[in-house]
């Protein structure tokens, strides 16, 4: 049985997983210049077969990956917190974040935008005075990569009484099924239960209003990373069947890519000819969850055993994920803004691209953010 007091300290796998997840953003969001459409609308003219690949497999599983270690980090951030103490810190490192990028950072964002599709948004500055003079893509006003944000809030707020209930100090009857052979899997069935009912209607666009299949997949996994640092035998049975869920997510990919995979949207389709059976659509939902479920065990059971060494390197990244997480698409946008004119080839604009954001992104972070504890707040810093 795991010893509740050593679940509050910060796990070295956990961290390290947390900095590849959002470090895979700037290469996902980069890559969706190079796709025949897609938001941002800073499209290349010339699309990347190879690049609609990588989009369409990390489409499948990057965000529920983000949210499944947001739910472990909230577990360590809950710590001895009350209800009041626990949503003022949760306020302070979201909310004022998200305002904060929708009135400054995204902004240049949807102008450069503008300007590349052949709108006439005028001077920046008279951009800024019609702000909120209708809602993106249509309009001006948009939250970008920051409704991650929201979205991460609304769970925090939503999951109280789940986080009450799993603070207790042995792990409850459940927990010790789920820790058990392949009693993970049993989430699979979870996550398929919402997705049919919800996913034909709500296709998905980060709206809240249009989201619902992908809000609740998305908080189910949230949900689930919170599970899984609350009962630590569940981590190590992560680790133990790291090798057959990698093999699983390998075979449930191939399936995708061979039965319903359109390189037209870069993304897995059920219809055929605009029709779907019954059967077919059960099967693809099937398949996406077992797909998207696998992948996430694989990358916390083998982060669990090769990732579990702290050192300067990660302490510095782990502090400084967050505010390049804000950073990178503004970053990302106007350098793609910059690069897609040019004649060159396409590896060379992705990788002026990725690296260009990686490095102003920490550059501004340790010039700027870093040294003034003013800004902390503004990129969910804590002091």
């Amino acid at each position: 049985m795991s010893n509740p007091k050593t679940q509050l300290l910060r796990r070295a796998d956990i961290d390290w997983l947390r900095v590849i997840a959002f470090g895979l953003l700037i290469y996902f969001h980069a890559a969706v210049v190079f796709l025949p459409q897609g938001i941002p609308m800073v499209i290349n003219d010339t699309a990347s077969p190879v690049l609609q690949v990588f989009v369409a497999f990390l489409q499948e599983f990057r965000l529920g990956l983000l949210f499944l270690v947001s739910g472990m980090g909230v577990k360590f951030a809950l710590g001895r917190r009350d209800k009041k103490q626990f949503f003022l810190e949760r306020s302070r490192r979201l909310l004022i974040p998200l305002v904060f990028g929708m009135l400054v950072l995204v902004p240049p964002m949807v102008y450069l935008e503008k300007l590349h599709i052949g709108a006439d948004p005028g001077s920046l500055a008279e951009f800024y005075g019609q702000l909120f003079s209708g809602v993106y893509p249509r309009g001006n006003l948009s939250w970008h990569h920051f409704w991650f944000v929201a979205y991460l809030f609304l769970y925090c707020v939503l999951s109280w009484p789940f986080f009450r209930r799993l603070d207790g100090t042995r792990p409850l009857p459940w927990m010790r099924c789920l820790s058990g052979g392949y009693g993970l899997y049993t989430f699979v069935g979870v996550l398929f239960v919402v997705e049919v009912p919800l996913r034909v209607f709500f296709p998905g666009f980060r709206d809240l209003i249009h989201d619902w299949a992908s809000f609740a997949h998305w908080w189910l996994l949230f949900l689930a990373g919170f599970t899984l640092v609350s009962h630590l035998e569940l981590l190590q049975q992560c680790q133990r069947i790291r090798r057959s869920a990698l093999t699983l997510g390998v075979t449930c990919t191939s399936l995708l890519f061979g039965q319903f995979f359109s390189f037209d949207g870069a993304s897995f389709s059920p219809l055929y000819d605009g029709q779907i059976t019954a059967a077919e659509y059960l099967y693809f939902c099937l398949l996406r969850m077992f797909n998207a479920w696998s992948w996430l065990v694989a990358c916390v059971g083998y982060a669990g055993r090769y990732l579990k060494r702290p050192g300067k390197a990660l302490s510095y990244l782990t502090r400084a994920v967050y505010p390049l997480f804000c950073l990178h698409l503004t970053l990302s946008v106007a350098l793609s803004f910059l690069v897609v004119p040019l004649p060159w080839p396409i590896v060379l604009k992705y990788l002026v691209i990725t690296s260009g954001t990686i490095g102003g992104a920490l550059m501004i972070y340790q010039m700027i953010i870093k040294p003034n504890p003013l800004l902390w707040p503004l990129f969910g810093l804590k002091g």
